[in-house]
């Protein structure tokens, strides 16, 4: 082998130690390179995770409104029937109400006829009445009559 000398130690060392130094500096550059990289890929996921979030929640406020639609149709109809409903509870309550009427109004037609009726065969009974108990005096004086004229014919 040879002889090294001083200088040429140094100066290999020296060229090694430079060597090295790049190296790291490289590393330290390719380091940094990556973590910058590694960072931006974050970023970048987290605003792709942020868009896709944004468009989650629109989709979930466009399928809401949707479904705050078809409910509100839904309670409309609801109330559109009841409104029918009512509607025609309405028109047989009248029309209850009508009839009862009409046989209340019957009724007391009915109620002054009878009454006319009655107040018809009070006087036509009077009259018979009248006329028997006329009738009877007559025949009552007529029989008195007979009965004296009897007594006087069995007297004589």
């Amino acid at each position: 082998m040879n002889d090294v000398t001083r200088e040429e130690l140094r100066s290999t060392l020296s060229d090694i130690e430079n060597r090295m130094d790049k190296r790291i500096e490289r590393m330290e550059r390719d380091s940094e390179r990556r973590s910058d990289d590694y960072r931006k890929e974050l970023a970048l996921r987290d605003e792709q995770l942020k868009r896709e979030f944004d468009l989650r929640q629109e989709s979930f406020r466009h399928e809401q409104a949707a479904r705050d639609a078809a409910l509100a149709e839904k309670f409309t109809g609801f109330l559109a029937a009841q409104a029918e409903r009512d509607k025609a509870l309405e028109k047989i309550s009248e029309s209850r109400f009508d009839r009862i009427e009409k046989d209340v109004s019957s009724i007391k037609t009915d109620t002054k006829k009878v009454g006319e009726d009655v107040n018809g065969i009070k006087v036509t009974m009077g009259k018979y009445l009248g006329g028997a108990i006329v009738i009877g005096a007559i025949v009552s004086a007529l029989l008195g009559v007979a009965l004296k004229y009897a007594f006087s014919l069995a007297g004589s």
